[in-house]
């Protein structure tokens, strides 16, 4: 399945058809040269795509994998809805982590962060670890699930989910990005 249009209030729809069917229903699966195919229309838009990659990248680099839901106002239409540019994306890494500390000689990843997220990749950015206590997984899924489904307004909207695991598509996506940017 692609990526769906906007509906009618300019978000992604909560789902598509019957909201009893799983496979209608948001986050929506996608890879990142989708996201990249559909978002990267502007030099805005480009930017913090570059910056997911690299946090993407970082995320694999340190030995994490599963998968991200992504929202924000970067997978709405705000440039039609408030005129501007989105600002960054909303992202939420859901993933298994390996049994791996870090050194105390080494300073954190910026992604652990969501303001050093912001900062250096242009994604206010959450972890879920997937490796914890179930009853701490559900209550994060339902967390995050009730944020990113509806706008500041109310109006319900969809999301994106796309696997962590794919660095060769993400290359793909990086080439594209650097084939459309000025």
């Amino acid at each position: 399945m692609s990526i769906p249009d906007f509906d009618h209030n300019g978000v992604l729809p909560a789902h598509q058809g019957d909201p009893t069917e799983p496979g209608q229903l948001s986050p929506y699966p996608a890879t990142a040269r989708e996201v990249v195919e559909r978002f990267g229309t502007t030099p805005p838009r480009r930017a913090i795509l570059c910056g997911w990659l690299e946090l993407r990248a970082d995320l694999r680099t340190a030995g994490l994998s599963g998968f991200q839901w992504l929202n924000g106002s970067f997978a709405q239409d705000i440039e039609r809805q408030e005129d501007r540019a989105p600002q960054d994306m909303d992202v939420v890494s859901f993933v298994r982590t390996a049994s791996v500390g870090l050194p105390p000689s080494v300073s954190p990843p910026a992604w652990l962060f969501p303001d050093a997220s912001k900062e250096r990749y242009r994604v206010d950015h959450y972890l879920v670890n997937l490796s914890g206590p179930g009853e701490a997984v559900v209550e994060a899924t339902r967390y995050w699930s009730g944020l990113f489904s509806h706008t500041r307004d109310g109006i319900w909207k969809g999301m994106l989910r796309i696997d962590l695991d794919t660095p060769d598509m993400d290359a793909e996506a990086v080439v594209l990005l650097a084939e459309a940017s000025p």
